[in-house]
């Protein structure tokens, strides 16, 4: 039986002082104890010994008596090794000399962190499986034998097929491509990733030895994130896939943050709908009278609370309903449905607060007009329409409702009598959040939600949201149903 032999990372480094410093972080961040040599000669004697057991070594090019002997050393046992040196020039002279020299680090005040952190980006490296996709087996073979030195994981496919096959058992965080592909061409092979596999998720870096000078551009505008051409520099390799890694992995994060967020939103979120409800409840009891007479002053101030509580459960909802559309957990459950039946069941909900600032509704509703939705977002995405249109109408204007057959489109159309939009709010306008310079008109509440909620329903209906608004002229908005979206 075989027993795993212990695993260390060389130091060669003659400063005491910035030995031990080097030696702390790195156990640190990779997890594995370093031994330490301070001259040229015990960095060759704990080379050959550990020569097994090193996946890393760290040399310093001013170390004393060092020769290019050492630097064969740790080619000939295959060791990945980092130089710690005073000049570009003298490291790139120490590269052409090694093959498994991986990276430099410049001697500056920042050498312990920098080094510290290529380390810890070499452990991290362990875990991160990169395909490489050429038809060549030298080239499959090669750049396997640069990412093993970087200790990435390689995986290679000689064809885009067999590319596409391994995606389906490999979650790949980057993708190295050759333009000429046995069966496609890189370019196409791209597309047909990125309809799958996201740039947050996936980094794809096309490589050309083509002198087509638009090789790069094709490969950009299909979906790949990066670009290089043969023949390949080590260090520039490397460079763009740490580039794209560290982009991949910062997106995954904020990914995750925002996951984070829309949890916690929802969480506290759903734990104030209760509270707040018994609130507007007990309010309303006081309001009315059920609890005894109230003075003029207190019913006012019951009925400040009932219309602040209402307010804040407003509030409270749009910010599920936000939470539930961010976090991709918006339920659609479709089924063949009459708009116009839904928009008259809206509009006699919504007929009370338009009531109390004396706003008529006009309706012009075709009949029979069916299309394939779910009855409860389709009725929540018209209740903020109106609401918001109400809600930024004068008193004793009119609001325009109508829904309408056109060509191929099913279209609802509400259009109010508004101040309209300024231009310079248009772009934010279904932002969540963002107000826009209109203020309400009866010192109703606003929180910017509303549209955000109305253009995530009708995305998840495939239904586009179009604008008309100019300041003084109101505001139209047409929700457009299109074929698939209409039921037989």
């Amino acid at each position: 039986m075989h027993t795993k032999k212990d695993q260390y990372i060389l130091i060669a480094e003659a400063d005491d002082l910035l030995a031990a410093q080097l030696k702390k972080g790195i156990e640190a961040v990779s997890g594995l104890p370093c031994v330490v040599a301070v001259t040229s000669s015990e960095a060759f004697t704990l080379t050959s010994r550990y020569s097994d057991q090193l996946p890393l070594a760290v040399l310093d090019t001013d170390l004393t008596g060092i020769t290019e002997s050492l630097f064969y050393v740790t080619a000939e046992q295959s060791i990945p090794t980092l130089l710690l040196t005073n000049n570009y020039t003298e490291a790139y002279s120490a590269c052409t000399l090694s093959p498994t020299i991986i990276d430099t680090v410049i001697k500056n005040s920042d050498v312990v962190p920098n080094t510290v952190e290529v380390v810890r980006r070499l452990n991290q490296n362990r875990n991160t499986e990169v395909l490489i996709v050429d038809s060549s087996a030298s080239i499959r073979h090669y750049l396997s034998h640069i990412l093993k030195n970087y200790m990435l994981n390689p995986v290679t496919a000689a064809s885009g097929t067999e590319a596409l096959m391994k995606m389906e058992a490999h979650n790949f965080s980057l993708i190295l491509i050759d333009s000429h592909l046995s069966d496609m061409p890189g370019v196409e092979l791209t597309r047909s990733i990125r309809k799958n596999f996201p740039s947050e998720h996936t980094s794809i870096i096309g490589i050309s030895g083509d002198s087509d000078l638009h090789i790069s551009a094709m490969f950009l505008k299909s979906g790949a994130s990066d670009f290089l051409n043969k023949p390949i520099k080590r260090e520039e390799l490397y460079c763009r896939i740490m580039q794209n890694l560290k982009m991949t992995e910062l997106l995954s994060h904020l990914e995750q943050l925002n996951t984070l967020k829309n949890k916690m939103l929802g969480m506290a979120a759903h734990d104030l709908v209760t509270p707040i409800t018994g609130v507007q409840g007990l309010a309303t009891i006081l309001k009315e009278g059920y609890a005894g007479a109230l003075t003029m002053q207190q019913k006012e101030i019951a009925d400040a609370i009932v219309t602040a509580s209402g307010d804040m459960l407003t509030l409270v909802t749009d910010i599920l309903d936000v939470s539930t559309i961010e976090s991709g957990l918006l339920s659609i459950k479709k089924e063949t449905i009459d708009l116009s039946e839904i928009a008259t069941q809206r509009i006699t909900l919504t007929g009370l607060s338009a009531a109390r600032k004396s706003i008529a509704i006009h309706q012009n509703l075709e009949p029979e007009l069916h299309i394939h939705g779910d009855p409860k977002r389709i009725g929540q995405l018209l209740d903020n329409l109106l609401s918001n249109a109400i809600k930024f109408s004068a008193p004793e204007s009119t609001i325009h409702i109508r829904t309408t057959k056109k060509e191929q489109l099913i279209q609802l159309i509400v259009k109010d009598e508004g101040p309209g939009i300024a231009e310079c709010d248009l772009e934010h306008l279904f932002s969540p959040f963002s107000k826009g310079t209109a203020t309400p008109t009866g010192c109703e509440s606003s929180h910017g939600l509303g549209l955000h909620i109305v253009k995530r329903i009708a995305s998840a209906h495939n239904c586009s949201v179009d604008v008309a608004s100019s300041l003084g002229s109101g505001t139209q908005f047409t929700i457009s149903f299109p074929l698939e979206a209409i039921s037989d």
